[in-house]
This record gives C-alpha cells, structure tokens and sequence, in this order.
C-alpha cells in the first residue's frame, strides 16, 4: 500500500546497521545491487551478447556498485570500458574490493580526468555510477561535462542509473544544474524520497526497486519518515452493500460560492457526489441560489441569508444545521472581501465537524495564523494549499515552497497540528501524527482551474464515510491523480475540464478494480 521513502541519511542509517548489527559484509550489499542492476538490463535486451558498455564508476559507493555491475556485463561477453573519476588508488572498503576483481580480469580501466570523451561515439548500454544519493549542492563542472556526455550519448544508447540519476538531490529531487537522463533507474533496497518527487521524473525513465539484503527488521524497527503511495491504496475502498442507502455515504456540506464564483463550490460538490457521498448540500448566501440550482439537480441547497454576499450574521443561520452533516468544505469561490473574512472567522472558532479548508478560507487563514490555533478539533482538519497559497503561511514567494517541499511541509503541520495536503505534482500529505506520503503523479491535465476544487470534495466524502483524515487524503489525492493520468488519454495536450476529473473518478476506480498491476513505479 506504502513504500517507504528513506531519505540519503535513513538509508545510510540502515546501511551501517546491517552491517554494524548483523554483520552483512557491505562487499555483499554492493554485490547485491549489481546483479539487480543487471536483472534491469536483461529484462531491457533480448541479447547483449557481443554488444558494448560504458560504465561510469565515481568515487563513492556508487562507483563499486558500477564496478561489480561492469563485472558481470564482462561475464556476458560484453565489450565493456569502465571510466572512473578517481585514481586508482584511492578506492578503500568495498568498492576497492570489487574494483580488485576489475583488475583481475583485466577489464579495461580509463581516468575520466584523462579521457577525451568526444571521441565516444556509438556504445550499447551506458552505466551511470557516478554519483549517489548523497549528493547535495551544486555539481563541479567536470560532473557536469561528465553529464553532459552520458546524455548526449543516452540519445542513441540505452542509459541506466544506479540508486539515483547522477545530479539528483536524493530528497528534494532537483537537478542543480544538471543530471543523468536515464531510460531506467534502479533504485536499491528502497525508493528513495527525492526519486519521487516532480523535478526527477524527467531524469529517472522507469524507476524499479532492487532489493539487495537490509533485513525487514531493520527497516521495520527504524522507519522512514516518508512514505509513496501505490495503487493498493484503494483497496481501502470497500465495495458498497446491497443494502446501502445514501445515508451510508454521508452528507457533505459545502460551504462556497459567490458572485461570479459559484462554479468553485459546485465542482466541490461534485467531485464528493462522483467520489461516493451519499447526500451533498450547498450553503451560500440566498441571492446566489439560482446561479447554482440550474446546474446540478443533485446537489442540495442550503441559503443563507437573502443578499449576494457573506456576512457574520450568516453564521447563526447555518449553526444550528450543522449536526446533519459528516463533513465540510469551506471556501471554494467564497471570495476574499471583508465581510466573508469575518464569517469564515466565526466559523472557525465555532465548529468542531471534520472540516476541508480550502482556496479562499486558506487565503484568511494565512493572513489571521493565530485563529489557526484556536480551531476546536484540529485532528479532524485538513488545509489543502498549493505552493501559492503555502506560501503566504510562510511569507515566501511560491518557487521557495517548490525548492524544499517536505520541508515547509513539515514546518507546517509542527506549527499549526493539522492535517495538510501541499498540492502539485507529487503531492505530500502531511500530519503531525504519522509519517509524511507522496503521491506518485506528476499529471499535466490536473493542473486546471477547478481540480482543487474537486480533490477538495473527494476528501470530505471520503471522511464522511468513516475515514480518518489521512486515509481520506491519501486515498483522495491517489484516486483523483490516476483520473489525472487517465485523462491524458483522451487529451493528451490538455484541455479537459475539471469537471471531467470528477467524472472520471467511478471509470477509474472500476479500471483499478480489473487490473492492479503495475511494473514501473512511476508510471
């Protein structure tokens, strides 16, 4: 259902406790991740008898993972080159171990800092082994000329990565400046965090997990802080009964809309009508009813009031309404102006229901933190910003936010003790009571006005059916992502609409339920 997402250090902890606490020889674990590596290959190439390979081996771990792997393709009858970045030498531990039995077979054995590599011109199979997950800063500029290379040949040749695309952040997955564009990447014993986030999809190909010996124990007694989601969970859907009413499905209230912004609550409304809730209703001020009641017969109303526009006094209507409801959504389309500031202020100080904030009652909320603070059951709240509206919580300009996701993640749910889904492509729930998760999508056609809204709405039905918060986003954010990617289908340059989102939701769900098979993790 989950698969962990250690971060560099995390795996490095892991790493040393195998080794340390066991006794694995880390000869064996890098033995491990070059037959895994060649597994990959074999299952890329028919036959690679006779073919050629360039393997990238750097000064790291990473560079002895390349030099059992160069091993094997030796084995093979490959014509193989290995083109290392530090002397000879200076490999220690287990990649000079395995760089020993390089040299014993007499594998040939060139030093980048020495090698032309304009002259490469035609090889089968490139091995990018230079650098692992613990890179972090900027590359040196003879990295980067190495990159370079290894991706201009990549265009005629078959590339793979090993743990990581040279010049990936292993945890905020950006490229600085640049990094290895691989047809696949074998990542070992687990995912690592910076593999799934949005800036390494381009980099990674298809992105398989090896696993190379660090006992389950291990991993179980010591888990990561992050977590990537799969297909599995859905299966915390469960089929409805024969004997189901709409009851059953709970009755989401959206509270939404104004002038010229109704269409925000109603896509809401129907992204938690398309996601299963069994009832959905509408507040709003009274003189926006007819904007709403012509589109969707199945969506309830509730008015508030008889004007146009939001008000404080508005709040004292709607209270006594509120114990028929399972959950809410408030703020889509509700508006930024005075008067609807101080009603989504009353209502927050007042109401203890399962509660979505959205779009605008998040753009309130940044600007009165302090009212944050007071909300009466934040266990059962859930903010849904994307980096726009996260940032304003922090006062830093959007791009900051998508620099360092997991960070400003985690510096919010520590500060305000809610629930959090920081939207975007690879999605992070967030809570301060359980491990942080990633959604696997990075979809283009869900980057349209309204698909908040609706993810807004799937997750208050999905609370409203007897879900805990992080359940309900974590299932919600997977369900309403796959209806992303299968929308790519149809249009595969954009240009649906949000409200097919939310149509899509049933069909996919149905497509899942056929076939939950899946090959490549990022797909």
């Amino acid at each position: 259902m989950y698969l962990p997402l250690p971060t560099p250090g995390e795996m490095g902890a892991w790493d040393r406790m195998a080794m340390n606490e066991v006794g694995i020889l880390p000869e064996i674990l890098m033995e491990n991740a070059s037959r895994e590596a060649l597994n990959v290959i074999k299952f890329r190439f028919n036959s690679f008898k006779g073919g050629s390979a360039l393997v990238f081996a750097g000064s790291g771990n990473n560079g002895g993972d390349a030099f059992a792997l160069a091993r094997h393709l030796w084995n093979h009858d490959v014509k193989v080159m290995i083109l290392h970045s530090k002397r000879l030498k200076e490999y220690q531990g287990a990649a000079g171990y395995h760089l020993s039995l390089v040299k014993t077979l007499n594998i040939p054995l060139m030093y980048l800092h020495e090698y032309n590599l304009d002259f490469l011109k035609d090889v089968d199979i490139i091995v990018d082994g230079l650098l692992g997950t613990g890179f972090s800063g900027e590359l040196r500029q003879d990295y980067v000329d190495w990159i370079k290379a290894i991706n201009k040949l990549g265009c005629k040749s078959y590339v793979i990565s090993l743990d990581i695309p040279s010049g990936i952040n292993g945890i905020t997955g950006k490229p600085n400046p640049v990094a290895v564009k691989a047809d696949d990447t074998i990542t070992f014993e687990e995912a690592k965090l910076g593999l799934l986030q949005a800036d390494a999809r381009e980099f990674t190909g298809c992105l398989s997990v090896g696993k190379i010996g660090i006992p389950k124990k291990i991993k179980r007694d010591n888990p990561p802080q992050h977590f990537g989601m799969t297909v599995q969970v859905l299966e915390q859907l469960a089929f409805p009964k024969k004997t189901m009413h709409k009851g059953h499905g709970g009755h989401v209230l959206i509270i939404g809309g104004s002038s010229g912004m109704s269409g925000a609550a109603l896509l809401s409304a129907l992204g938690a009508l398309r996601s299963g809730a069994g009832l959905v209703t509408i507040a709003c001020p009274a003189g926006l009813t007819g904007d709403i009641r012509s589109c969707w017969p199945e969506i309830m109303l509730l008015p508030l009031g008889n004007a146009k526009s939001w008000s404080q006094e508005l709040m004292d209507e709607l209270t006594p309404e509120l114990h028929r409801f399972t959950s809410i959504v408030i703020g889509p389309g509700m508006g930024r102006d005075e008067s609807t500031r101080d009603f989504i202020r009353s209502f927050a100080r007042q109401t203890a229901n399962k509660i979505i904030f959205d779009a605008d009652a998040l753009f309130l909320l940044a600007s009165d933190q302090e009212l944050i603070k007071t909300l009466p059951d934040k266990k059962n709240a859930v903010f849904t910003p994307h980096p726009g509206e996260m940032a304003r919580f922090f006062n830093v300009p959007a791009s900051d936010i998508n620099l360092d996701r997991t960070k400003f993640a985690r510096e919010f749910v520590q500060k305000f003790q809610v629930n959090l889904v920081l939207k975007g492509a690879g999605t992070i729930i967030a809570s301060p009571d359980s491990p942080f998760y990633v959604s696997p999508f990075a979809a283009p056609n869900l980057a349209v006005g309204g698909s908040g809204d609706v993810l807004a709405g799937v997750i208050a039905s999905l609370m409203g059916q007897q879900l805990s918060p992080v359940d309900a986003c974590n299932i919600g954010v997977y369900w309403h992502g796959l209806a992303g990617k299968e929308l790519e289908k149809k249009y595969p340059l954009r240009g649906n609409l949000a409200r097919e989102i939310a149509d899509y939701l049933p069909a996919v769900l149905a497509k899942v339920r056929e076939n939950e098979n899946k090959t490549c993790l990022t797909d």
